[in-house]
């Protein structure tokens, strides 16, 4: 018998790292999974909006941030149904209100994994509460409902693919720099002008039959890459991607209509998109935007039977028509409006 020690050799970084990829994959699909089976209003926002926990660099939901999660989702609801009913009538008043609390929530840094739920809370109750006040109470509830539905299958992802922090998170972490107070303002400052023309014209023209519109803006707004004007053509190439594979996902779904189908096809895209997005290239949140954008078109036209083969292609021109929009806003006012080099301060909280 040898008296070699024997060494095991750890598990390569790949192995450890793979089970963020199958939880965000395999989380996205039950997400979607169960939000399509129930088929209750605004579904098709849940699995997109949960992504934000799931993504790189989130983390598992405590308790303490769950009940502050739900807590803020119910006021900023009751908040958008107090605005509707006693400040809609008053667009001179109801905008500057608007426009600040929207700024607000682009400026600061608290809570950045759930930015887009307040933002679309804030949005789509007043839009909706133009048709009719109670429908807008309606969609309010809807909204809570979505939040407590994702936040609860987020825990249950979690509870299956638990969370172990990453060599790369580890090393993020420890980076813990923030923008300055200043850079901040200006972001949020460019953020507002480039959506302000879209939330006048939503409001002035009551656009609510194009409402998905809105919500593509909320959403990408938050992209960071778009203050890159370089990056302009990779985030239209990225979520034309997403459309496309919508597309593809829902042809398929026209020749076996089946939801276990569905949750195949979600699942093989969400390893496809996430295998590059948890790669950590330059180029990786691309492919985030991109499985964004497949779950909120295919999530939206699977959500109507019979006018879903006419959707989809008019969602993928709404689409387009937003992120060329956002390109060029954005190249205008990163062009006229430069700031500084960016000031760091070291990042005490999250």
């Amino acid at each position: 018998m040898s008296g070699k020690a024997i060494t095991i050799n750890p598990l390569p970084v790949a192995a450890i790292e793979l089970n963020p990829l199958l939880r965000y994959a395999f989380g996205s699909t039950i997400i979607m999974l169960v939000a399509m089976s129930l088929n209750y209003t605004l579904a098709y926002l849940t699995p997109v909006l949960a992504l934000t926990f799931l993504a790189p660099g989130a983390k598992p939901p405590t308790i303490k941030t769950t009940l502050l999660f739900l807590m803020i989702i119910a006021v900023t609801s009751a908040t958008g149904i107090i605005f509707s009913r006693f400040f809609l009538e008053y667009p001179l008043v109801f905008m500057p209100l608007l426009i600040l609390a929207i700024f607000h929530i682009y400026y600061t840094t608290s809570l950045q994994h759930m930015k887009v739920w307040f933002i679309i809370s804030l949005l789509v109750i007043p839009m909706i509460s133009q048709q009719s006040m109670q429908l807008g109470s309606v969609v309010a509830v809807n909204l809570f409902v979505n939040a407590l539905l994702a936040i609860s299958l987020v825990w249950l992802v979690y509870f299956i693919f638990p969370y172990k922090e990453t060599i790369h998170e580890v090393k993020k972490a420890s980076a813990g720099i923030l923008p300055s107070e200043r850079i901040r303002f200006i972001s949020a400052g460019k953020k507002m002008l480039v959506i302000m023309p879209v939330l006048i014209s939503f409001f002035v023209f009551n656009w609510t039959n194009a409402l998905l519109v809105l919500i593509f803006v909320s959403i990408l707004s938050m992209n960071p890459a778009f203050a890159n004007k370089k990056a302009g053509l990779a985030l239209i190439a990225a979520n034309l991607g997403g459309g496309l594979a919508a597309i593809v996902a829902y042809n398929l779904l026209t020749i076996v209509p089946s939801l276990i189908f569905l949750g195949l096809l979600t699942l093989l895209t969400g390893l496809i998109f996430g295998e590059k997005l948890f790669s950590h290239k330059p180029i990786s949140a691309l492919f985030g935007t991109a499985f964004s954008t497949f779950l909120l078109i295919l999530g939206n036209v699977t959500s109507f039977i019979g006018e879903a083969g006419e959707m989809v292609w008019t969602r993928i021109f709404q689409l387009a028509i937003v992120v060329v929009y956002l390109v060029l806003a954005f190249f205008l006012v990163n062009h006229f409006i430069t700031a500084d080099k960016p000031e760091t301060t070291q990042n005490d909280e999250n």
